[in-house]
Order: C-alpha cells, then sequence, then structure tokens
C-alpha cells in the first residue's frame, strides 16, 4: 500500500460522526399508569394541606393533626381512575368551630388542583364526608 501525505495506521478508520437516532413520539415511548390507591393518598395529603383539616381516613391508617377522637373506622378515603379521570371519596375531620360548607369548597377546589398536577388524572367528582369535628383552629 502506498501512502502519500499522512500516516495511516493499520485497523483504524475514520468515519463522519453519526446523527442521533431521534427519540420515539411520546406516545410509542410507553404508558404511565396512575392506581387509585395513588390518587387516594395524593387527595389525602392535599387535604391535610387545607388547614381546618384535622384528619383523613385512609384504610391504611390515618393522616392527622394531633389525636383522632371518635371517628368511625368502617368510613375509609378512596379513588377510582378510569383512564384520564378518577373519582375521589375523602372521609375527613375539620375543626370546630368553623364554616363547614366553606371548608368543602376550599378542600373541593383544592384536592381537585392538587391532584391533577401531580397525576395528570382529572378529578371529574370528588365526594366529602365530614365523619367528625373537633379540635381547635390553628
Amino acid at each position: 500500500m502506498t501512502t502519500t501525505g499522512g500516516e495511516q495506521r493499520a485497523g483504524t478508520v475514520t468515519v463522519p460522526a453519526q446523527r442521533p437516532v431521534p427519540p420515539a413520539a411520546p406516545e410509542r415511548r410507553g404508558r404511565t399508569e396512575v392506581t387509585d390507591r395513588v390518587v387516594a393518598k395524593i387527595a389525602c395529603h392535599a387535604a391535610m394541606e387545607v388547614p381546618e383539616v384535622r384528619d383523613v381516613r385512609l384504610r391504611s391508617g390515618p393522616f392527622q393533626r394531633g389525636p383522632v377522637r371518635g371517628v368511625p373506622w368502617g368510613r375509609s378515603s378512596s379513588a377510582e381512575v378510569r383512564g384520564d379521570r378518577a373519582t375521589v371519596h375523602l372521609a375527613v375531620g375539620v375543626a370546630y368551630p368553623a364554616p363547614l360548607r366553606a371548608i368543602g369548597r376550599r378542600l373541593r377546589e383544592h384536592v381537585i388542583r392538587r391532584v391533577t398536577a401531580q397525576t395528570g388524572v382529572y378529578v371529574s367528582r370528588l365526594d366529602i364526608t365530614m365523619i367528625d369535628v373537633g379540635g381547635e383552629l390553628s
């Protein structure tokens, strides 16, 4: 082999830079599924962010501020996810005295906003059962 100009080493080849493979379209990369339990837990945490809410019942145990007294164990929060929509039921204890309708409205708006922002699942229905009143407003 005859070389003209520079030296060539045996076994090395220079190739032009390769273009990276473009990523697949988002709908072809797979899917993310958010379970009922995850939506229920996020809703419970969001409910506890409302100052007048003292506790939220979930089957695995209470989310609470201070001791829970007289709360019926049979009632608990839950969620059901169908596609990109969810139905949520919250069982909450609230501070006394407090305007229950106003708390319900604030709670509904806050929980829907937080669940949708964190999961991408829209809460199409949110039922709130106030199972206890007690404790003082902070």
